[in-house]
């Protein structure tokens, strides 16, 4: 289907909006951002198959519940799996760090960071989002946005 021209693709339209939008700003978009990282990172997926491209049924990751936090090829799973789930899922987020650590003197918890540049349109902000065990689920929280 080609567009007649008349109107530009709906999300060229967005992204030209929200930088041209008066009281559009980074704050926005990072709680955005993060809110769909929340809902991401809590959103179980069935286990991938690498080489596969990613679809709307693979939205989440995989149930890492057994995963142990001292296993450095448990850690390297979890940070493909989160890597691949951010590109595909929360464009907005264009990582360029990820670190999955054990946390000191809690070895069975992991500590989890996601560095990077939020993007909107032509402009980009650095963020970093912390990743926290909250009970049952992960809770997302915004460290910096400079």
């Amino acid at each position: 289907m080609q567009h007649s021209g008349l109107l530009p693709p709906l999300f060229e339209r967005l992204s030209v909006q929200a930088d041209e939008t008066p009281g559009f700003d980074s704050d926005d978009l990072a709680e955005s951002v993060r809110l769909e990282l929340v809902r991401l990172l809590n959103t179980r997926s069935h286990p991938r198959f690498s080489g596969r491209p990613l679809t709307v049924l693979d939205y989440g990751i995989s149930d890492w519940s057994a995963l142990q936090a001292l296993r450095v090829d448990d850690r390297q799973k979890l940070l493909r799996e989160l890597r691949a789930a951010v590109q595909h899922f929360e464009p907005r987020l264009q990582l360029s760090e990820i670190d999955v650590e054990a946390l000191p003197g809690q070895p069975q918890r992991l500590g989890i960071r996601l560095a990077g540049q939020l993007r909107s349109g032509c402009r980009a902000w650095p963020a970093l989002f912390l990743l926290t065990h909250g009970g049952d689920n992960l809770e997302v929280c915004l460290e910096r946005l400079d």
